[in-house]
């Protein structure tokens, strides 16, 4: 790769806290970065070369559910715009659908009053546009030299992937996601109005982690998840025929060791 490329790791919405985990590891490794001459770790599209964390292209999960990121191409011209400069590295998270929808409907479910999944299901399979549209949009339109794209990533295969040259560190535990009985619960309070601050969210998620689980609030039905399973299986299989596009990264011995 040329010292002057970007390199871009597309933070999506469904994959909980790895974007924000990758952008902290870019940060604390800025010297290492700056010894590989890859520039420095920058969020957001800026003029110079460098390793970038972009939330923004894809955009929040409800963009996920209305339509798979339609957005998505138009606001890829955009950053193109802005950076001005060739792409070295596409690297892009991704999950199976049937994965995919849920974690979307749940990041909204802490947030806002939902419609139950089951309501949303008939809708998501309908949906036309998949990953196979999504990803070769963002290759046509930011024309990178590599794209890589990861399936369920760890926090140390987006790094491998994304800057390989520096060998940065990821932190080895996550925060881990609300569970089903406190979204429920959390649903049942935003009908009524009311939001919680901060701190006892905290407390109402430690309280629902220590307590059995229901069967899952947001899934699809084993007939439907394996049809969405084979769409993302053929939409691999599509993308990996395109120039320049592999999946997975290839780990350092030391992310290995530390996974």
């Amino acid at each position: 790769m040329r010292t002057n490329d970007h390199h871009v790791f597309l933070s999506m919405p469904g994959t909980g806290a790895l974007g924000a985990i990758v952008a902290r590891s870019l940060a604390a490794g800025q010297a290492a970065l700056g010894a590989t001459g890859l520039g420095k770790a920058v969020l957001g599209p800026v003029a110079s070369g460098g390793v970038h964390v972009d939330e923004t292209i894809c955009g929040r999960a409800a963009a996920g559910m209305e339509g798979f990121f339609p957005l998505a191409e138009a606001r890829a011209f955009a950053f193109s715009r802005k950076i001005r400069g060739p792409v070295g590295r596409l690297v892009l998270p991704m999950l199976p659908l049937d994965a995919l929808y849920p974690k979307l409907w749940r990041a909204q479910a802490a947030r806002r009053a939902m419609p139950a999944f089951d309501a949303l299901a008939p809708h998501l399979l309908a949906e036309p546009r998949g990953w196979f549209d999504l990803v070769s949009e963002l290759i046509a339109t930011l024309a990178p030299r590599e794209t890589i794209l990861l399936v369920d990533p760890t926090p140390a295969e987006a790094l491998a992937a994304l800057v390989p040259e520096a060998e940065l560190a990821a932190p080895a535990s996550v925060e881990p996601e609300l569970p089903d009985t406190a979204l429920a619960m959390l649903q049942r309070l935003h009908r009524s109005g009311i939001t919680l601050p901060a701190r006892q969210l905290s407390r109402l998620a430690a309280f629902h982690l220590r307590q059995p689980q229901p069967a899952p609030i947001a899934a699809f039905s084993e007939l439907d998840a394996a049809r969405l399973r084979r769409q993302f299986a053929a939409d691999l299989d599509q993308l990996t025929g395109l120039p320049c596009v592999r999946v997975g990264a290839a780990l350092p011995p030391a992310a290995i060791a530390a996974e």
